[in-house]
């Protein structure tokens, strides 16, 4: 192919990318993955831990209680039930949380974070929550974010 496009396969080529609904999905993309990839490199400089795992932790301190079934990990963390088993594996070979019965209903798993899981939740939070600040709270008006949070939680809820 010598990339070029006869007449009609370029202008549907223009028709479908220059379609505007591009720039919403486009630029939320952008802006995910510019935040995402500057805080995760702040949160853990070394990459001493996975991003996922310090998601983990940060959803696990932020939950009464500190402690959440599988299913519902699966579900905030946005990745598959064989993803997030790995996930928890890895986390609970490194000593950050373990897993246990539900005291009522015993088919369901709690995971939990351990007193070194709450420790690097603490400490890596304190660097998450100065990165926010500098890469999202800085850049925003208090207006602005009061304006995107209820956004983009019907964004997500939307496609739960």
């Amino acid at each position: 192919m010598d990339g070029t496009t006869d007449g009609s396969t370029a202008d549907a080529m223009d028709e479908l990318f220059g379609d505007p609904r591009w720039e919403a999905y486009g630029m939320l993309r952008e802006a995910y993955l510019a935040v995402t990839r500057r805080i995760d490199g702040e949160v853990s400089p070394g990459g001493d831990l996975e991003a996922s795992i310090s998601d983990l932790l940060f959803r696990l301190a932020r939950t009464p209680g500190h402690s959440l079934r599988t299913v519902d990990i699966t579900r905030a963390l946005a990745t598959s039930t064989t993803r997030t088993t790995r996930l928890l594996d890895t986390a609970e070979k490194r000593g950050l949380v373990t897993r246990g019965a539900h005291p009522t209903d015993r088919r369901v798993t709690l995971v939990m974070p351990t007193p070194e899981g709450l420790k690097e939740a603490r400490a890596r939070g304190n660097l998450a929550l100065m990165s926010t600040q500098r890469h999202i709270h800085d850049v925003l008006t208090a207006e602005e974010i009061s304006v995107m949070i209820p956004i983009l939680r019907k964004i997500r809820d939307a496609n739960q």
